[in-house]
């Protein structure tokens, strides 16, 4: 026996020579034996007691556990190295059994879908699954067992998931099968598409944009001129009309119509130009406050409360593109105050961005609607042009920020201008 067994021993005999207690005669254990040279190795001990000629006498029966611990240790290495491999990939890996239950759920599983793994050991991978999905999955794995018919099994697909807030997710889904003891499992490769999605969203966008742009521009150029002859002929044939004469204002009417006409063109030209900042120090609280008492005189805002608040650093940005922008967002609170509201500007910084939150008490924009606000010429205003926001985010792109609605659901909207310092 090796230390501290072979000290030990025989006060063990004579305690249970004394006593009767004894803590593994007729019972087995697992041990360490020590051989003639000094080395150890692992045994499982069975003793028994006896009585030859008068003379108690014990039985030791050994069975050498060498190989089986050095396979359990093998076991346990290859184990760890698997959870290791699993625990430590960026895609999320779900292994489940041939009834869909889910045995497996690695941490990266557990980001995606916001889980964790203990809350889902057992229960059904469909969970993790939008309608109609969530109600097949089932009947699928069913026809794959009595058919052999695989739709997905080897192949790889895009799909959608489903975390556990109900909220979904673009995943790209690769499924392997394999047989352990007899038992089927399923093991699921998931990569979320999130990221991906938007950006070929945004470069679809992006294509359609210049393409809409080039129209807009040759359309605006073509029609521009012609107009500014037409109104002047108009004003020409005004001005030679006797005073009083019925027919003044018609074409009163025809030259606001023209002039109508015009400011549209010139949102065609502005929203079709490439932007291009001409990057200068300036102080965004002033130009705010300028914005806003420009705003005060037309006579549309004259019953609008405008609160500015706030304060920032010097912002590396076109003072002109930006007053616009405001200027487009101010005007739109107003009419969405119906000219009788309440609008704050507040004006943040961090070390990185400068903030600037226009909010208005109106009665915010509608769900069905808010994924359409930037889309070129898309309005719900009568005489809308449609671009006021779509050039307004484009200037703000331009800078390097990024612009956002919010919508509270008590009411108002809140548009956030976030600018880089520097």
């Amino acid at each position: 026996m090796p230390s501290p067994f072979t000290e030990e021993h025989d006060g063990y005999l004579n305690r249970y020579l004394t006593t009767g207690h004894a803590a593994i005669i007729g019972k087995g254990r697992e041990v360490r034996g020590r051989r003639k040279d000094g080395s150890v190795f692992p045994l499982h001990l069975s003793v028994g007691e006896m009585l030859i000629d008068g003379e108690r006498k014990f039985t030791g029966v050994l069975h050498d556990l060498t190989a089986r611990v050095a396979i359990e240790d093998q076991l346990r290495a290859s184990e760890e190295r698997w959870r290791a491999v699993i625990d430590s990939a960026i895609d999320g890996i779900i292994v489940i059994d041939e009834t869909g239950g889910i045995e497996s759920f690695n941490p990266a599983a557990s980001r995606m879908f916001c889980y964790e793994e203990h809350e889902l050991v057992g229960r059904n991978v469909n969970v993790l699954m939008p309608s109609p999905y969530h109600d097949e999955h089932d009947s699928y794995l069913s026809h794959y067992r009595s058919t052999g018919e695989a739709k997905i099994i080897g192949i790889g697909r895009d799909v959608t998931g489903r975390r556990k807030d109900g909220t979904t997710f673009p995943l790209h889904l690769s499924v392997g099968e394999t047989v352990t003891q007899g038992q089927r499992r399923f093991t699921g490769i998931l990569h979320d598409l999130t990221v991906r999605v938007a950006l070929e969203a945004q470069l679809r966008e992006q294509t359609a944009l210049a393409t809409l742009g080039e129209m807009a521009a040759m359309i605006a150029h073509e029609v521009k001129n012609p107009l500014a002859g037409i109104r002047g002929a108009v004003q020409v044939i005004g001005g030679r009309l006797p005073e009083g004469n019925t027919d003044a204002p018609i074409l009163k009417e025809i030259v606001a119509r023209i002039d109508s006409l015009d400011a549209m063109m010139k949102d065609l030209l502005q929203f079709a130009r490439p932007p291009k900042p001409q990057r200068m120090p300036i102080e965004i609280v002033p130009l705010v406050q300028a914005t806003v008492d420009l705003l005060k005189r037309d006579q549309a805002a004259a019953g609008v409360a405008i609160e500015v608040t706030g304060s920032a650093p010097l912002v590396r940005a076109d003072a002109e593109m930006l007053r616009m922008v405001i200027q487009n967002l101010l005007l739109n609170a107003v009419q969405a105050t119906h000219g009788r509201g309440r609008i704050r500007v507040a004006v943040d910084a961090t070390e990185k961005s400068c903030r600037i939150s226009i909010t208005d008490d109106g009665p915010g924009i509608p769900t069905d609607i808010r994924d359409k606000i930037f889309m070129p010429f898309f309005t719900t205003k009568k005489r809308g042009t449609g671009l006021g926001l779509p050039t307004s985010k484009r200037f703000v792109d331009a800078h390097g920020g990024r612009m956002t609605i919010e919508c509270p659901p008590s009411g108002g909207t809140t548009v956030i201008l976030d600018l880089p310092i520097g």
